[in-house]
């Protein structure tokens, strides 16, 4: 085959357990077995294991104390979800609140490098007070290397809330501790 350049070179469109192809990066080229490619693999799971307090209009960024897996996507200041690689993500959390006052609304949005995503956000209602609530959903954003995600959530009503966790039970159930907040992130 003549040496082309890249952009005349035939276009790979499906793979196969034995494709080897060349990858040029920082002026040298590698030859790369299918096998060593990590497209669809990089993940993470981080938890929080203390109360997250909220104040009355004021955007409050969510953040985690704990790693418990991760590869290719770390947690950047407690708070800033960062990627690895470019890709596709599908980033989930359920975070478990508990409202100071009856009908309190809150906001929770999404923001990529540290700028809030348009149409990101939702409102939750709180029935009743001192309830606990879960707020779970997901997102799903293309990244490139080094992008991050952060969770924001506010109230504009008097009361305050609080992400809230649990300490673990041993009688008369064992039960384990109750994160304020567990956030997933895969690649799609």
């Amino acid at each position: 085959m003549p040496n082309l350049p890249i952009s005349q070179l035939p276009e790979l469109t499906a793979i196969t357990a034995n494709a080897e192809y060349a990858v040029a990066q920082g002026g040298v080229t590698y030859r790369v077995k299918q096998g060593y490619t990590s497209s669809g693999n990089l993940y993470g799971v981080f938890v929080d294991n203390k109360d997250q307090p909220l104040a009355q209009n004021v955007a409050t960024v969510w953040t985690a104390d704990t790693t418990l897996e991760s590869y290719g996507v770390s947690l950047v200041d407690n708070s800033k979800f960062t990627v690895a690689s470019g890709g596709t993500y599908n980033f989930q959390f359920s975070a478990q609140v508990s409202p100071d006052g009856n009908n309190q609304s809150v906001y929770q949005w999404f923001r990529k490098n540290g700028t809030n995503i348009d149409e990101s956000a939702t409102q939750y209602n709180f029935p009743t007070n001192n309830q606990y609530s879960v707020l779970a959903w997901n997102f799903v954003i293309s990244l490139n290397a080094g992008d991050y995600l952060e969770f924001v959530w506010a109230s504009l009503t008097g009361s305050v809330s609080s992400l809230q966790h649990q300490n673990a039970q041993t009688t008369p159930v064992v039960i384990p501790e109750v994160p304020s907040l567990i956030v997933t992130v895969t690649q799609v």
